[in-house]
């Protein structure tokens, strides 16, 4: 019995012993297989770190799908290098690029007297491609009129053939050619503006300008203001030190710059002690946007008080003057105006060229009809607006003529004459006939309108009074 309880013990012993090396041979294979799956994660996770890393590497035109318009935005946010660089990713990347001609970008800046046959061949471009360029859509017209110092962006291939052209047409669109299935297609595209409001006062100490400037105020805005309120007040004559103005107007942004400032949304201009205000509407029957006072009455006058901007008169109005020239005593039946000499004249008002040509010591002279009772004169002329012959109709505020020193003239000027029914009138004095008001049927509509924007100026214009008064 003691020999079988031994043999026992020793066969337990022994299976003991080899279930402890199966464990330790299955331990050693569970390791291994962890080992091995850290080590394939890790593999995998590198992949796709490297994978992801070489996406971003890439422009965001080659990783992701995006159209022509916001392919032509990008093209002129970006650099010339870095539009060529990118390029050159694209050329990398394409299939065909064995097979076919790298692309390149080439930007050209148009020079006087340039135009596009001139610009492809600096630009390596085949001739013949411009014909095809010209037949690519209406919208590739606007390269008919290019400008000195505009930018033209022309991608093309090592054998001169046109693949894209890309042009800023202004600050609010921009022209895009792609080459699509062989075949050059043109459009124009519109950027996204985005419009905001903002407002400036200024006090003349000596000059409109001067007090502009001063107030950060751009001379396009300052021009508009002096036309909106150009019926009631003489510039020339009628501005005193301490007058002031104050604007509430739009500036306009594109990616978060400002481009431009927009339109005059209304107005206050105190001379002399009287205050005119003025609003901007769009008459929702006619879509015409005009200027008006709170109470809806135009600011447009039929006639405009004076047909240039910002000139000194040089002499009045004067039934008893003695002529500077002839030196006898010869009635002065207008103003004249002193002013350079290419100064551009406008219309008084709306009507028709009835006179065009020399007239005796006036030299070169336009006369314009306007309705039945009225005419004006603007003589010592230097050039015409070449568009207008005797018969043409014009607009007022349209620049029919320019300064200059023809006939019995000491030097530039403009002289000025109004005429009633065929009666010299005062040009300063005369009173002149008032447009239209708001037509009653849109009054309603007008006050709905007109009265956010009257209670914003008001917010902006009585701090400004109140501080003139204090002072």
């Amino acid at each position: 019995m003691s020999l079988i309880s031994k043999d026992f013990r020793l066969h337990q012993h022994r299976n003991e012993q080899h279930g402890h090396a199966r464990l330790r041979w299955a331990l050693v294979a569970i390791a291994c297989a962890g080992i091995g799956a850290v080590i394939a994660s890790t593999s995998t996770e590198e992949s796709l770190e490297s994978s992801k890393i070489a996406t971003e590497s890439l422009p965001a035109f080659v990783t992701e799908t995006k159209s022509s318009e916001e392919l032509a935005r990008e093209s002129f946010s970006l650099s010339l290098p870095e539009l060529q660089a990118q390029q050159e990713i694209i050329n990398a990347a394409d299939p065909q690029s064995t097979t076919s001609s790298p692309k390149k970008w080439r930007e050209v800046t148009v020079k006087s007297g340039d135009n596009l046959a001139l610009i492809f061949k600096r630009a390596d471009i085949k001739p013949q491609q411009l014909d095809e360029l010209m037949k690519s859509g209406d919208a590739v017209k606007k390269l008919r009129r290019i400008f000195p110092k505009d930018t033209i962006r022309l991608l093309s291939d090592s054998d001169g053939i046109l693949q894209s052209l890309r042009y800023e047409i202004d600050q609010k669109s921009y022209l895009m050619v792609e080459r699509e299935q062989d075949t050059l297609v043109a459009n124009t595209y519109d950027y996204k503006i985005e419009t905001r409001q903002t407002h400036a006062s200024g006090v003349i100490d000596s000059s409109l300008f001067l007090a502009a400037q001063k107030a950060g105020i751009s001379q396009n805005i300052i021009m508009e203001l002096a036309n909106i309120f150009g019926w009631d007040i003489d510039f020339v004559l009628d501005i005193r030190k301490g007058d002031n103005f104050t604007v509430l107007y739009e500036q306009l942004y594109r990616d978060g710059e400002k481009i431009s400032d927009g339109k005059i949304l209304a107005a206050d201009f105190v001379n002399d002690g009287k205050i005119y205000r003025a609003v901007r509407y769009t008459n929702p029957q006619t879509n015409e946007t005009e200027y008006y006072t709170p109470d809806g009455k135009s600011m447009r006058k039929a006639f405009i008080r004076t047909p240039l901007n910002f000139a000194r008169i040089s002499s009045g109005f004067n039934l008893k003057r003695r002529h500077p020239i002839l030196l006898n005593k010869r009635p002065h039946r207008g103003v004249d105006y002193a002013a350079k000499s290419g100064t551009p004249i406008y219309a008084a008002g709306d009507g028709k060229v009835i006179f065009k040509g020399k007239k005796g010591g006036y030299g070169k002279v336009m006369i314009l009809q306007h309705g039945t009772k009225y005419t004006t004169l603007y003589a010592h002329l230097k050039t015409y607006n070449r568009k207008l012959r005797k018969g043409s109709r014009v607009k007022q505020g349209q620049t029919i003529a320019y300064v200059g020193s023809t006939g019995l003239a000491t030097g530039p000027h403009l002289h000025y004459e109004f005429r009633v029914n065929g009666v010299h009138r005062n040009p300063l004095t005369v009173r002149l006939p008032i447009s239209k008001p708001i037509p009653k049927r849109y009054m309603a509509d007008f006050d709905l309108t007109t009265s956010p924007i009257i209670a914003q100026l008001d917010l902006v214009t009585r701090p400004q009074q109140f501080a003139l008064t204090d002072n």
